[in-house]
């Protein structure tokens, strides 16, 4: 026999990874808009779900105390005194460091986020 017999080959060539990776990094790049789609509609979705949440808590203060409360903190149990109780905790919206925005006079309850202003009474209106 001979000894000059083809080795078997194992492995991959670099173009047929080089190819792999450029499909892989295709199919990142169409797939990366969708997530970070996904991501705002969800955070729209539960700042929704809060301010309905908040809007119903300010219309029961109403009703209990004739005028709306001069702040969101007014909702909130406050196991000192006995008042409050409409909320567990003040909601935090889902970003860090903002706050839903209270206007006592009118019991609205609104926030802002990316260009579009959100409200307890179920409207929405892009700032522009």
């Amino acid at each position: 026999m001979k000894r000059n017999m083809r080795r078997v080959r194992r492995g991959f060539t670099l173009i047929e990874l080089m190819i792999v990776v450029a499909i892989i990094g295709i199919l990142a790049a169409v797939a990366v808009p969708s997530f970070i789609d996904a991501t705002d509609e969800a955070r729209a979705a539960r700042i929704q779900a809060d301010l309905s949440t908040i809007g119903s808590a300010v219309e029961i203060y109403y009703a209990k105390n004739g005028s709306y409360p001069s702040a969101l903190t007014d909702l909130v149990a406050d196991s000192a005194d006995g008042r409050g109780g409409y909320l567990r905790a003040e909601p935090k919206p889902p970003v860090e460091g903002d706050t839903y925005n209270l206007n006592s006079t009118s019991g609205e309850v609104t926030y802002t986020y990316n260009g579009v202003t959100y409200s307890s009474f179920g409207t929405t209106s892009e700032n522009g």
